[in-house]
């Protein structure tokens, strides 16, 4: 009997524990990824390749790009994917400085750009010089969304799904306005972005952040806006930002002769375009009174710098080490990034001076607040210190006679409330 009992109040609480939430996938698999970082212009140009890694069903899935000071929507599109499909595109500078983005992908059909639902055909493959975005805008970060998958399509003779038909199946799902169940959004996307440079040989890879039970619950179209804050989904923005919400991101550095080191901070959810509507958290909001009338704050940092033999550097009083004990230092941008130097100086929101120390690692203390959010009630993050940030640091090491590159999610703290 109390056999029976343990084993029933033990299922009940994975039951419980189990229920969806938003989290991010360790095994880097969900129906929403986030790629922290593209870089293009002055020799830049980004891949992104994104898979269904389901084998029997179809994907489709909206990719948003957003220009990193206030996360504006610059460009979106549909792509297909049929079951095992790999979507690749790149993004790069066109002739006329504009940003386009392009693919040679069977699963890259471009529809009509009308923010409703996609006609049943479409042109096959993207053009740079029509797919673009024109602000002056050399960074950003990506999202991509599931909208549904499509289960029971035809199969060819090849043993393959033609994206014309997962195209007409969407679009007739869409038309129809067919419910789309918390079912039809399985956890398959994976994802990677990858920053090159032809000039001087630099080539960075990333996975992308997998998002699992994001739920999307509606159609998702060219031309309309999709934000955490705006688009019709199960899952709020602040179950994002539980997702997200982490502390003390350890970041290594080497500025020895021959090296560079570099930290990325994203605000995917901050979204100052939209008055940042949703976000739980305080920092995205103004000083005076939290009221999101000025919204575009700059969320305050500190950096604690230690060398190799846990010497640390840093001025009593100060809220950003190194710097002058009333000097606060913050980041100003939805895509934050910030570069290691050696040597002394007055460190700023993209620049931090290590002082005489030349390898070590920074604690890179994002301003934290409280979440007062429930995902579910028995798994969030629910009263613990943090912020919805996605940090990675870069290091170059041409001391070898060839430019060798790494990129990194860096090691955070993130501690979720049992109840």
């Amino acid at each position: 009997m109390v056999k029976k009992t343990l084993a029933v109040a033990l299922g009940a609480m994975l039951m419980a524990g189990s229920a969806a939430a938003v989290e991010v996938n360790q095994g880097g698999k969900g129906d929403l990824l986030i790629a922290p970082l593209f870089m293009v212009k002055n020799g830049w140009q980004s891949e992104l390749k994104v898979i269904n890694t389901s084998v029997t069903d179809s994907a489709v899935a909206k990719v948003v790009f957003h220009a990193p000071g206030r996360s504006d929507e610059v460009l979106d599109f549909l792509i297909f994917l049929s079951p095992g499909d790999v979507w690749t595109g790149s993004v790069v500078e066109n002739a006329d400085g504009s940003v386009g983005v392009t693919s040679a992908d069977a699963s890259s059909i471009t529809v009509a750009n009308a923010g409703g639902c996609p006609a049943a055909t479409g042109t096959s493959g993207f053009r740079p010089t029509e797919a673009k975005f024109t602000l002056p805008v050399s960074a950003g970060y990506v999202n991509i969304f599931e909208s549904r998958m499509l289960r029971g399509l035809p199969v060819n003779a090849d043993g393959t799904v033609s994206k014309s038909a997962i195209l007409s199946a969407y679009s007739a799902a869409c038309l129809a306005n067919t419910a789309i169940e918390t079912d039809d959004t399985d956890n398959v996307l994976t994802g990677s972005v990858t920053m090159s440079n032809p000039l001087n040989g630099n080539k960075l890879t990333l996975g992308m952040t997998a998002l699992a039970d994001y739920d999307n619950l509606a159609y998702l179209t060219v031309g309309g806006l999709t934000t955490f804050a705006t688009n019709a989904a199960n899952s709020s923005k602040q179950q994002v930002e539980d997702a997200l919400w982490a502390s003390n991101f350890a970041v290594p550095y080497n500025v020895s002769a021959g090296n560079m080191s570099f930290a990325t901070v994203t605000f995917p959810t901050k979204e100052t375009f939209n008055l940042s509507a949703g976000s739980q958290y305080a920092p995205f909001f103004p000083a005076i009174n939290n009221v999101a009338a000025d919204v575009g704050t700059a969320v305050p940092v500190g950096y604690d710098i230690r060398d190799e033999e846990e010497h640390k550097v840093g001025t009593v009083g100060c809220a950003f080490s190194p710097c002058t004990p009333d000097k606060t230092v913050s980041l100003p941008r939805e895509v934050n990034i910030i570069q290691f130097i050696a040597g002394a100086g007055e460190s700023n929101a993209g620049q931090v001076y290590t002082s005489s120390f030349t390898k070590g690692w920074a604690n890179v203390a994002i301003a934290t607040d409280v979440s007062d959010t429930r995902s579910t009630a028995n798994y969030n993050n629910f009263g613990q210190s943090g912020a919805p940030a996605l940090t990675t640091y870069i290091h170059w090491d041409m001391t070898g006679g060839s430019l060798q590159g790494t990129w990194q999610y860096a090691a955070k703290t993130y501690a979720p409330a049992a109840n």
